[in-house]
């Protein structure tokens, strides 16, 4: 048996080596492969922005030609690369059918050992226990040997013993008795004697007291007499009330009749309608739980896509931050020429991830909402000591129960059953809310460890303990109603937050999130902006003057030019020689330096 297991285990070692070394490789090979295609994905994506500037459709086309070549070298790499693990997993399923015909193999032969060992084994023990058994046998009988001969010796004594020393013994304890029986003699006359003189007083004592009793008895005779014709009276009288109320109980009778005979109608009636109930309360039970997963499924789905929004929103609101404060720096430093000092992050992000966590980007507040949400349901005490409290009251106080409930529990199945009773007796003793639980539990549990779950009550002890709620729950309410009390229980009620006051709380703080997101800049900085903004725009329409005035003299330089040109072709012409007096006799040109 041990070969096989080395062999089976040096195998397994053998193959893990091997499927080690496999998957080193195929991770080295996954990691060249990931370089390699990241390198051309990178080499091909660098290349698309270049055949955007590209305006000759043969290198474009030459260039496209290219680019898918090297797309197809990318896929037909991978493609390689899934056929190599394709191979090896068609290799790996061979190697597990091997495996599973070498283990049937090595599983019949130590079948077959086992069987021979067993055999072997049984023979030897079946052997040993004859040889136990002979031994046994011989051990018995000189063991009764032995016994029979001290008996033997025991009897030759014991009769040496009685015809020598027991005889003896036996004549001095009878000459003692007689001696004794002598003096009990003379002591009892005398004892006889002090009896009969105090029996025959008693006997005097005696009489006297039967004379008294007689005297009495007459008496008493006399009284019985007279209350035996007062008695004789009231019975004529109870006889007459006797009759009437036999009457009175035959038409109770008639009438009792009448009653059941319509509590049977109505209770057959309430009983159907009962049914009905409860078939449509078990319907609509089903409609509830496949609805409420509807909604959690819905629930979760809207959660998620707002989760998603936001932060998408949060993203580019951010983004958005780091532009206006880029643009407030660019401002106080380039157009202002003062030093910008800039708002403090730690304390600005500190806000931002506070407000971002009320409006659930990281989730914090929702889950801790959650978590309050499910200890205020679940009370103070663990949910192990409140089911082992109900179930010893179910186990004690079905008594409780009325005929009506047991029915329905009867027709109910064994989970609803419980649930069921459990309420029924709950509502029984008075627990109406979470903070009754919590007093029942208490007073069960009164004594012990917090952490102790164990419940050392007795089931003889329930009775006085659900006594003892009860009271402590009268107690309660009467504290409650106390004035000193009223303010206590109006901070309780303040300091409890429903679901709307959390949602409500929960779209204060995402309002606010985002008032901060949009207020990043302080006021005076905007008051400065739109200061400048009033003082650029002033200086823009001055610049826009300016830009006028400077076009429309450069027009008028252009058109000094091309009328200085215009005369200097009209002083230039060859008709002005033909001219008795030319223009150049008469305009001077003044040449401007």
């Amino acid at each position: 048996l041990t070969s096989i297991l080395v062999r089976f285990d040096d195998q397994e070692n053998q193959r893990r080596i091997v499927e080690e070394n496999n998957r080193l490789d195929r991770y080295e090979a996954l990691q060249i492969e990931a370089v390699t295609s990241g390198r051309k994905n990178a080499a091909i994506e660098m290349k698309w922005a270049d055949l955007l500037n590209m305006d000759i459709p043969q290198e474009l086309n030459d260039q496209l030609q290219f680019q898918k070549s090297a797309c197809r070298q990318i896929i037909d790499s991978k493609d390689r690369r899934i056929e190599d693990f394709k191979t090896e997993l068609k290799n790996k399923d061979e190697e597990y059918i091997k495996m599973l015909k070498q283990q049937r193999v090595d599983i019949t032969t130590l079948i077959s050992k086992m069987r021979e060992q067993y055999h072997s084994l049984r023979q030897h023990y079946e052997q040993q226990l004859e040889e136990i058994e002979q031994a046994f046998e011989e051990e018995r009988k000189e063991m009764l040997q032995k016994n029979k001969a001290e008996i033997e010796a025991l009897f030759e004594m014991r009769q040496l013993m009685e015809q020598q020393e027991f005889l003896e013994r036996r004549q001095e304890r009878e000459r003692g008795f007689q001696q004794q029986i002598e003096e009990l003699r003379t002591d009892n006359a005398d004892g006889y004697n002090k009896c009969k003189i105090a029996l025959e007083k008693g006997i005097q004592e005696l009489e006297q007291h039967l004379e008294k009793m007689l005297a009495t008895y007459l008496l008493n005779k006399e009284k019985l007499e007279y209350n035996l014709q007062v008695l004789s009276e009231r019975n004529k009288e109870h006889t007459a009330i006797q009759s009437s109320y036999k009457n009175r109980l035959n038409r109770l009778r008639e009438t009792l009749n009448t009653l059941m005979s319509r509590y049977n109608t109505l209770d057959q009636k309430y009983k159907t309608h009962n049914h009905e109930l409860t078939e449509e309360y078990k319907r609509v039970t089903k409609q509830f739980k496949d609805l409420q997963e509807k909604f959690q499924h819905f629930e979760q789905a809207d959660e998620k896509k707002f989760r998603e929004v936001w932060e998408m929103n949060e993203a580019e609101v951010r983004g958005l931050m780091t532009k206006v404060l880029e643009a407030d720096r660019l401002l106080h430093e380039q157009q202002l020429g003062h030093e910008w000092v800039p708002p403090k992050e730690e304390l600005l992000q500190q806000e931002l991830d506070t407000f971002s966590e009320s409006g659930t980007t990281t989730g914090k507040s929702t889950a801790l909402e959650s978590a309050d949400m499910g200890q205020s349901d679940s009370g103070k005490f663990s949910a192990t000591k409140v089911k082992k409290v109900l179930d010893l009251i179910k186990d004690e106080t079905q008594f409780l129960l009325d005929m009506k409930v047991r029915d329905q529990l009867a027709e109910l199945p064994l989970e609803q059953r419980d649930v069921l009773q459990i309420d029924a007796l709950l509502r029984y003793i008075g627990v109406e809310g979470q903070q009754d639980v919590d007093l029942l539990v208490q007073v069960f549990y009164n004594g012990q460890e917090e952490d102790d779950e164990a419940l050392m009550v007795e089931p003889d002890d329930v009775l006085q303990h659900l006594k003892n709620f009860i009271q402590e729950k009268e107690n309660a309410r009467i504290a409650d109603v106390a004035p000193d009390k009223k303010k206590k229980a109006r901070t309780q009620q303040l300091g409890s937050e429903s679901e709307a006051d959390r949602k409500a709380r929960r779209r204060r703080e995402e309002r606010k999130f985002w008032e901060r997101m949009g207020h990043v800049i302080p006021d005076m900085n905007f008051r400065v902006w739109k200061a400048l903004d009033l003082f650029l725009k002033r200086y823009y329409d001055l610049l826009q003057r300016r830009s006028k005035s400077i076009d429309s003299a450069v027009q008028m330089q252009k058109q000094n030019e091309e009328l200085k040109a215009l005369l200097d072709q009209y002083l230039g012409s060859k008709v002005n020689e033909e001219l008795q007096v030319p223009p150049t006799h008469v305009i001077t040109v003044v040449s401007q330096p």
